[in-house]
């Protein structure tokens, strides 16, 4: 496997389009996930007023959760000004941890319920950046693991960081999401809660918003790229156990 540096784009450009709707994306982090969104948000060509990154004040899934509730009513209620066609939550699952509690998860995704989009990253966002270098369904126990697993790849990775070059990353877009689609199929194969890396869902779903398509890189990891489809908000894992549990 190449180290990132080394990773050449193959993004294509797409026709310009008329803006659509726009979104609000609540983070728990206040240093990675808001400069690696906004980084996507950049290559993908999106007007800075159609995509909104805002750290949340909550650190855990259902506290974010709630908290893009309360955007989400404030949000109805104006006719003009800051209002969102879309409320996102990008969180950690990291069962190790109490705020990635299986019953934390669990009261976040009910109260979510089909309002609030919640991607689940178990257990943090380093697991949607390595699959961008391999492909795995390795279930890291910690976040400290995964990142290890990470900086073989990407040696100069910091969660801290301010200074991350995120675009070999981002050139790898494409064959992450289908790496990402591997790791869904073994969960629900497996009938399994973890590993989660719903965080493609959030990139298609950006990319359906931006000027250029996804980046692709010609690699071997990105096989049957023909067959490949860009997932839904139904991929997500917090849609499924909702929309499981409502059938009961």
């Amino acid at each position: 496997m190449r180290a990132l540096a080394s990773i050449h784009s193959h993004s294509r450009r797409r026709p310009s389009r008329t803006p659509g709707s726009s979104i609000a994306i609540l983070v728990e982090g206040k240093v990675t996930e808001p400069e690696y969104l906004d980084a996507l948000r950049k290559a993908l060509g999106i007007p800075k007023g159609l995509v909104e990154i805002e750290k949340s004040r909550c650190t855990d899934a259902n506290g974010i959760v709630g908290e893009a509730r309360e955007l989400l009513a404030k949000s109805s209620k104006k006719r003009g000004g800051e209002n969102f066609d879309e409320i996102w939550v990008v969180a950690d699952a990291e069962s190790e941890h109490e705020n990635g509690s299986s019953e934390n998860i669990s009261h976040a995704i009910n109260q979510a319920g089909d309002d609030v989009h919640l991607a689940l990253d178990s257990p943090s966002i380093e697991y949607w950046f390595l699959l961008h270098c391999v492909r795995t369904t390795r279930d890291f126990p910690t976040a400290a693991d995964v990142i290890a697993e990470l900086r073989r790849h990407w040696p100069g990775y910091s969660k801290q960081s301010r200074k991350l070059d995120w675009s070999a990353l981002i050139e790898r877009t494409e064959p992450a999401m289908q790496n990402a689609a591997c790791v869904r199929r073994m969960r629900r194969g497996a009938r399994a809660s973890r590993p989660l890396a719903d965080m493609d869902v959030l990139a298609a779903k950006l990319g359906s918003m931006g000027k250029q398509s996804i980046p692709r890189a010609e690699d071997k990891v990105a096989t049957h790229r023909s067959a490949f489809e860009p997932p839904t908000c139904k991929d997500l894992y917090s849609w499924e156990r909702l929309h499981q549990n409502l059938s009961q």
